[in-house]
C-alpha cells in the first residue's frame, strides 16, 4: 500500500511537469525557428558575400580550420581559438577579426565589414549564434584536419595494418602455379575475367632482363646462347641468366639510380653565386653515390642500408670507413647555404615520404588535413633533425677522408701543384672585396676555383659528407601556424603516433636519430618495407602495385594486388631485407616473361594493364639510352666509382669529324655531373627528375626534343662515326654485310630482306648526292653513320618489349 499511495501523490506532479516540458519544448522550437530565420535573413548573406570564399565547402576552402557554412563549423572550428563562443561576442575570435583589433587577424582580408554588419554579427553571437534549421552537419570535407576522425579511419586502412604473409592461391594453369608472384597475379587476372599473354620471344626476354638488371643491351651472341639454354631447360636458363646479371657490377650501377632519384642526389646546392653565375658545389657528393652503388652490388640488407644513411657515425665505424659516406643521404640535401627551415623540411620530407610513403611535411603549419599526422608529430621529427650540425660542403676539416679512394701518384702530384697555386691566390686576396658587390674575393676563389678542383680533379682527396650532433640539443616546440615566433606545445623527439601509439621520447642525449631510424627500419613498421618493395616492383615492371609510391596514406591509391604486395614484403623481410632476393622473385616469374603485345579485347577491360595481363612496354630512361649508345659502339667504360664528369660534348663543338678526345666521359651516365640549380636540358627533355626534392617516380613523355636530340646531338653523331670508322666495320666488303653488322650491333637481330633493300637504296641515293655536290663539307660524306644513327633513333632501340 505505501507504494500505491506514493504513486497517487506523484501523478499530479508528473502531469504538471509534463505540461511544463511540453510548453518549454514548444518555446524552444519557436525560439530555434526565430533564430534560424534571423540567421538566414541577416547573417548568412554577410557570410556568403564576405566569408565563404575562404571558409566553405562549396569553395573547397577552410582556411585556419574554420568553416562558416554550418553550425558545427563556427562552434568547433578555428585553429587558433574558438571562432564563436555563443553568448560571448567579446570572447569570440570572429568578432576580434572583423573588428580589425589585431594586425595578424583581420578578416575579411580584402576590406573591413561595415559597422552595421559587425553589429549584426555581435547580436547574432549574443543571442547564441543560432544556425540554419536545415544544417549541413558534418561531412567528409568538414572533417579535414579532424585528427580523431582521421585516426579512426587510419586504423582500418590497409597500409597501417601489420604485414602478414598470405598463402599464394592455387591457380588452374600449370606454368602459372610455379611461383608465388605468378599465382597471385593469375588469380587476380582470373577474377577480372582476363587471361595472360603468350610468352615473349627469347630475344625480347633476354633484352628485358639485361635492361631491367643492368640498364645495358646484350649482344646478339648472348641472345643466341640464352635461346639455346632456354630450349634445353627454361627454368635453369632464366635462373642462370638472372644470377649472372645480379652478380655483375653493372647491376649496382643501374639500380642505384632508383635510389638516387628518391635521395635527390646532385653535385651542387639549390642556389648559385650571382656574381660568377656558378653553383654552390658539393665537391664530395660523389662518395655518397658510390656508397649506394656498392651497397646494391654487395646486396647490403635494406634495414642496414637505412641505418647507415642516418647514423653511420653512431654505429662504430672508423672515420675513414666507406660506410661513413652513407651520411650523404642527409649531406647532399639542397638548401645547405641558406633557408634552414626549408632544409629541415626537406629532411623530414625525404625521410617520411621517401621511406614510409607518408606526407608528414604537410603538417608544418597545422594538423594534416587528410592523414593521421598532428602538427606536433611534424615538430617532434623536426627536433631530431634540428639537433644535427651540417658542415659546409667545402669544409675539408670536418669531412673525413675515405681510405677506399687511392689516386695515382701522378694524379696526386698534379692536384698538389694546382692546389698550391689556388691556396696562394686565396692567401693573397684575404681582406679584399670585389668591386661592384663588395663580396670577399677569397671566398669567391674558395667557392669557384677551389670547389671545382675538389669536385672534378681525380687527385683530390675523397671525403664523406657527414652530419654531426650539435653540442647543445635545442628544445623543440610546435610553431603555431608555422610561425617560429609563435611557440606552442613542446614537441619532444619521438616517432609518429600512427606507428607508435605510445610515443616514447627518444632517450639518447643527442638528436635521437639512431632511435628514429631503428623504428623506421623495424620489421614491425608496416610501411617501410612495403614502400620499398613497391618501388623495386615499379622499377622492374614499369608500373607500381601502389600507383602512388610516395603516398601510402589515406589519400594514396589502393594497391592493385594487395596480397601480392604483402607476400613479397614479408618474404623480403624474412630473407634478410635482401634486394637481390626480391628482384629475383619478380624477374624470374611468368608475369615478367609475358609478351608486351597489345590485345584489343583485353584492353577494353583493362586498358592501363593494371592487372598485368601483358608486360609493360618500357621507354628506356635517358641514362640507358646514352649508355646503350656507348655500349654498342664498344666505347663504354664500365669501371666503378669516381668523380662526376661531363655527359655531353660542349655546345660550342661544331666539327663534323670525330675527335681523338671526345670532350665528354664515356663512363656510365650515373657518373655524370648533376647541377641541381641548372639541370642539364637534355636530361630534362627525357624526364630526368629534379633533384630539388625526393621523387616518387619518373614521368614519361614523348616530346619533340627527344627526337631532335637523337637526330642532332654531337654525342650520337660522334659515336656513330666511331662505330662505322672501326676496323670491324671497315673490313666488311659488301653492303649486305655492312647492313647486317649494324642491325646485329644496334638492334641485336639480323636484318630482313625489305630492310636491306631500303638501306641499299638510301646508300645509293646518298652517294649520288655526295658525288654531285660542289661543297663536299656541306653534307655528311659517308652515308653509313646516318644509317647507324637512324637505327638508334628507332623505337626498337629506345624501347624494351
Amino acid at each position: 500500500m505505501p507504494t500505491r499511495r506514493t504513486c497517487f501523490v506523484l501523478v499530479p506532479v508528473l502531469i504538471a511537469t509534463s505540461s511544463l516540458l511540453v510548453t518549454s519544448h514548444a518555446n524552444a522550437v519557436e525560439g530555434d525557428k526565430m533564430g534560424a530565420e534571423f540567421f538566414e535573413r541577416r547573417i548568412r548573406p554577410i557570410l556568403v558575400a564576405r566569408c565563404y570564399e575562404c571558409h566553405s565547402e562549396e569553395a573547397g576552402e577552410q582556411q585556419g580550420g574554420l568553416l562558416l557554412d554550418r553550425e558545427a563549423g563556427w562552434i568547433d572550428g578555428g585553429e587558433r581559438a574558438k571562432a564563436v563562443i555563443p553568448g560571448e561576442p567579446e570572447a569570440s575570435l570572429l568578432i576580434t577579426a572583423v573588428r580589425y583589433q589585431q594586425d595578424d587577424t583581420q578578416m575579411p582580408p580584402d576590406g573591413k565589414l561595415s559597422d552595421g554588419e559587425i553589429d549584426l554579427l555581435e547580436h547574432w553571437i549574443r543571442e547564441g549564434a543560432p544556425g540554419p534549421q536545415d544544417d549541413m552537419g558534418e561531412t567528409e570535407f568538414s572533417r579535414l584536419g579532424d585528427q580523431p576522425y582521421i585516426f579512426a579511419q587510419a586504423s582500418e586502412h590497409w597500409s597501417f595494418k601489420k604485414v602478414t604473409k598470405p598463402a599464394p592461391p592455387d591457380v588452374g594453369v600449370r606454368v602459372w602455379n610455379r611461383t608465388p608472384v605468378d599465382r597471385f597475379v593469375m588469380a587476380k587476372m582470373a577474377a577480372e575475367g582476363l587471361k595472360p599473354s603468350p610468352r615473349a620471344s627469347s630475344r625480347d626476354l633476354y633484352r628485358r632482363l639485361r635492361f631491367a638488371l643492368t640498364g645495358l643491351p646484350p649482344t646478339l651472341d648472348e641472345i643466341d646462347a640464352f635461346t639455346k639454354q632456354l630450349e634445353n631447360n627454361r627454368a635453369n636458363a632464366i635462373d642462370q641468366a638472372v644470377s649472372q646479371l645480379l652478380e655483375s657490377p653493372e647491376y649496382g650501377q643501374h639500380i642505384a639510380r632508383m635510389w638516387l632519384d628518391l635521395a635527390r642526389y646532385a653535385n651542387t646546392d639549390s642556389a648559385y653565386r650571382a656574381d660568377t653565375k656558378t653553383p654552390h658545389y658539393f665537391p664530395f657528393a660523389f662518395t655518397y653515390r658510390d656508397y649506394v652503388v656498392d651497397s646494391y652490388n654487395e646486396d647490403k640488407p635494406y634495414d642496414e642500408f637505412l641505418k647507415q644513411q642516418f647514423a653511420a657515425d653512431l654505429l662504430g665505424f672508423e672515420e675513414d670507413a666507406p660506410e661513413m659516406a652513407a651520411l650523404g643521404f642527409l649531406g647532399v640535401a639542397p638548401h645547405a647555404n641558406r633557408a634552414a627551415a626549408e632544409a629541415l623540411d626537406d629532411w623530414i620530407d625525404v625521410t617520411t615520404r621517401g621511406l614510409m610513403g607518408m606526407t608528414v611535411a604537410c603538417a608544418r603549419c597545422h594538423d594534416h588535413k587528410y592523414e593521421p599526422i598532428p602538427t606536433v608529430d611534424y615538430y617532434s621529427l623536426r627536433g631530431v633533425f634540428a639537433a644535427l650540425d651540417r658542415p659546409s660542403p667545402l669544409d675539408e676539416k670536418r669531412q673525413p677522408i675515405l681510405a677506399s679512394y687511392q689516386p695515382s701518384s701522378s694524379e696526386q702530384a698534379e692536384y698538389r701543384r694546382l692546389r698550391k697555386a689556388i691556396d696562394k691566390k686565396i692567401t693573397d686576396s684575404e681582406g679584399k672585396k670585389a668591386k661592384g658587390n663588395n663580396r670577399s674575393v677569397s671566398e669567391k676563389i674558395r667557392e669557384t676555383e677551389l670547389a671545382e678542383l675538389l669536385l672534378f680533379h681525380p687527385g683530390a682527396p675523397a671525403r664523406s659528407m657527414v652530419v654531426a650532433e650539435k653540442k647543445r640539443k635545442p628544445e623543440s616546440f610546435v610553431h603555431v601556424r608555422g610561425d617560429a615566433r609563435a611557440k606552442g606545445e613542446k614537441a619532444p623527439p619521438r616517432f609518429l603516433k600512427i606507428l607508435d601509439p605510445e610515443q616514447a621520447t627518444f632517450q639518447s642525449a643527442g638528436s635521437g636519430r639512431l632511435e628514429f631510424v631503428n623504428q623506421i627500419a623495424s620489421s614491425d613498421n608496416p610501411l617501410t618495407a612495403r614502400v620499398y618493395v613497391n618501388r623495386v616492383w615499379g622499377w622492374l615492371v614499369g608500373s607500381h602495385i601502389v600507383a602512388t609510391p610516395s603516398d601510402f596514406g589515406l589519400q594514396g591509391e589502393r594497391p592493385s594486388h594487395r596480397e601480392l604486395l604483402d607476400y613479397l614484403t614479408a618474404d623480403f623481410i624474412q630473407h634478410g631485407w635482401s634486394t637481390k632476393h626480391l628482384v629475383r622473385q619478380i624477374v624470374s616469374s611468368e608475369m615478367f616473361a609475358q609478351s608486351s603485345r597489345n590485345n584489343e579485347t583485353k584492353a577494353k577491360k583493362d586498358d592501363a594493364n593494371r592487372f598485368l595481363w601483358r608486360f609493360n612496354r618500357q621507354h628506356l630512361r635517358i641514362e640507358a639510352i646514352r649508355d646503350s649508345v656507348l655500349a654498342v659502339t664498344g666505347e663504354l667504360d664500365r669501371s666503378l666509382g669516381g668523380r662526376p664528369e661531363r655527359l655531353w660534348p660542349p655546345a660550342s663543338k661544331k666539327s663534323n669529324q670525330p675527335t681523338e678526345d671526345p670532350a665528354y666521359t664515356v663512363r656510365r651516365a650515373i657518373y655524370g655531373y648533376i647541377n641541381r640549380f641548372n639541370l642539364d636540358p637534355t636530361l630534362r627533355a627525357f624526364d630526368f627528375p629534379s633533384p630539388m626534392q625526393s621523387q616518387a617516380k619518373r614521368g614519361e613523355s614523348i616530346v619533340a626534343p627527344q627526337a631532335l636530340f637523337l637526330m642532332n646531338s654531337r654525342f650520337v653523331i660522334d659515336q656513330m662515326e666511331r662505330l662505322v670508322g672501326g676496323s670491324e666495320f671497315q673490313a666488311l666488303e659488301t653492303n649486305d654485310d655492312r647492313i647486317d653488322f649494324l642491325f646485329r650491333t644496334l638492334l641485336q637481330r639480323t636484318s630482313v630482306e625489305n630492310e636491306r633493300l631500303r638501306v641499299t637504296r638510301f646508300v645509293e641515293y646518298q652517294n649520288r648526292i655526295i658525288k654531285a655536290t660542289k661543297n663536299p663539307n656541306r653534307f655528311q660524306n659517308d652515308p653509313w653513320p646516318l644509317i647507324a644513327q637512324s637505327l638508334v633513333m628507332s623505337n626498337e632501340f629506345q624501347y624494351v618489349d
